[in-house]
C-alpha cells in the first residue's frame, strides 16, 4: 500500500502564479518616498483586490484571476486528497498566453525524492514523467511543458470511470500514489479555450 503524506493547504490561485512564473511577478519601478497617505476607503481596497472566478466541471474547475492592469490568467485544475482526506496534491493545466505552450503543474508535499520524477500514469505500462522544478518548506512542484498537447488529448478522451494516477517517491523511497480523476476535464478545457488571451 502506498504511503500517504500530510500536505499543507495550497490554493489553485497559488498554482496559477507558479504556472505563470516570472511573467506574473513583474517588479515595480522604484518610486520616491511619499508623504503618509490617509487609510484607503473600503471601496478602494476592494477595487484593488484581484478578481477571482471559479467554475466547476465534474472533478475539475476553471479558475481565473485578474488583477488591476494585468491580463486575465486562467487554468484548469483540481485538488486531490489522500485516504485520510488530507490534501495530497494540486494539479493545474494552463498557459501564460495563447502564444505559449500548455503546461501541466503538480504540487505535492515537500517530503519527496526529487531525483525521481513524478509520474502521470494513464496506461499500465506507459507513464509521463514530470521532473521536480522546485521545492520549498511547504511543497514541491513538478511540471511539464506540453508542446504538442498529446497528453491533453489523452486526458480529454479518457473515460470518467477510468482515472489515471499520480506516482512519486517520498524521501524514504516509499511509493506515493493518488488517483487522478478525469470526470469534467474535457468540459473544463473547452471552457479554458473560450477564455480570451
Amino acid at each position: 500500500m502506498a504511503k500517504q503524506l500530510p500536505f499543507s493547504s495550497m490554493s489553485l490561485a497559488a498554482l496559477g502564479l507558479l504556472c505563470a512564473g516570472a511573467a506574473v511577478a513583474q517588479p515595480r519601478p522604484a518610486t520616491p518616498p511619499a508623504a503618509p497617505a490617509a487609510p484607503a476607503a473600503p471601496a478602494a481596497a476592494a477595487a484593488a483586490a484581484p478578481e477571482r472566478t471559479v467554475s466547476q466541471y465534474g472533478d475539475w474547475s476553471l479558475t481565473c484571476v485578474q488583477a488591476a492592469g494585468q491580463p486575465r490568467r486562467c487554468e484548469v485544475g483540481l485538488q486531490l486528497q489522500d485516504q485520510q482526506r488530507r490534501l495530497g496534491a494540486a494539479v493545474a493545466v494552463g498557459r501564460i498566453s495563447r502564444e505559449t505552450p500548455m503546461r501541466l503543474v503538480v504540487v505535492v508535499p515537500p517530503n519527496v525524492r526529487v531525483a525521481t520524477p513524478l509520474r502521470l500514469v494513464l496506461e499500465p505500462n506507459e507513464a509521463t514523467s514530470l521532473p521536480f522544478a522546485v521545492c520549498t518548506n511547504n511543497s514541491c512542484v513538478a511540471e511539464l511543458e506540453m508542446r504538442d498537447e498529446v497528453l491533453v488529448r489523452r486526458l480529454r478522451n479518457r473515460a470518467a470511470e477510468n482515472p489515471g494516477r499520480l506516482e512519486w517517491k517520498d524521501a524514504g523511497g516509499n511509493d506515493v500514489t493518488l488517483p487522478l480523476p478525469v470526470r469534467g476535464f474535457s468540459a473544463a478545457m473547452d471552457a479554458l479555450g473560450r477564455e480570451p488571451g
